[in-house]
């Protein structure tokens, strides 16, 4: 199965109000008010969905994962430690991008994000990728074939691929309590609330909407 997985998850948040105060309080702009819909875990560019899952902040938006990824802090970061400066808050991409975001107590402790090769690699190994690197990514058989047609270092830039995919489902474990991908059907029929901002869809530049959602 093809996956499209852009989520940030605040663990433990308890309750909180899920309105357009929250959304333009964390960084966003531009969003308007849909209204109640099943949740989207991997939204088109523009959308954002959000929902309370059993007292964990999701917020879905395919563009919010390059506001933790700048070498810089973005605004979008400062306001998302300002708000929830005590919480775990997880960002997870897979699919269109492949990267893992981690915040604990305010800072930012990992940040991986991978393609061709690895584009960003900052702190430490998480518990999770370290127990990926313990695991048969790739097979001996399937390995062999590749060596027919692909240098070691394209090899070793697959294998830390399939690192950075795996340890990316393994951190939904600290949100649904077992991978996302391990889901049971009726477990991914979750309601959330959705918001747009339309203001994008006459702009060609892809790099432009993806920042036209977010204070500068």
């Amino acid at each position: 199965m093809g996956w499209n997985i852009t989520a940030t998850f605040i663990k433990d948040i308890g309750e909180i109000e899920i309105n357009i105060g929250l959304l333009e309080s964390l960084g966003f702009r531009g969003f308007k008010f849909i209204g109640e819909t099943d949740f989207n875990i991997g939204p088109e560019i523009g959308e954002t969905y959000i929902t309370n899952y059993k007292g964990n902040l999701i917020i879905a938006n395919a563009d919010l994962c390059w506001q933790f990824a700048k070498p810089i802090q973005s605004l979008t970061e400062k306001k998302f430690l300002e708000k929830f400066p005590d919480l775990e808050i997880i960002q997870i991409s897979i699919g269109y991008g492949l990267s893992y975001c981690i915040f604990q107590n305010g800072e930012k402790i990992r940040l991986r994000e991978a393609g061709d090769e690895i584009h960003q690699d900052f702190g430490n190994p998480l518990p999770e990728e370290i127990i990926v690197r313990t695991q048969e990514l790739i097979s001996k058989e399937d390995l062999y074939e590749m060596r027919e047609d692909l240098s070691e270092k394209e090899i070793q830039d697959h294998i830390e691929s399939e690192v950075t995919y795996e340890t990316a489902f393994e951190l939904t474990k600290r949100i649904f309590g077992k991978r996302y991908d391990e889901l049971e059907l009726s477990e991914y029929e979750i309601k959330g609330l959705k918001f747009v901002n339309q203001s994008i869809e006459l702009e060609k530049d892809y790099g432009k909407k993806a920042e036209m959602q977010f204070v500068q």
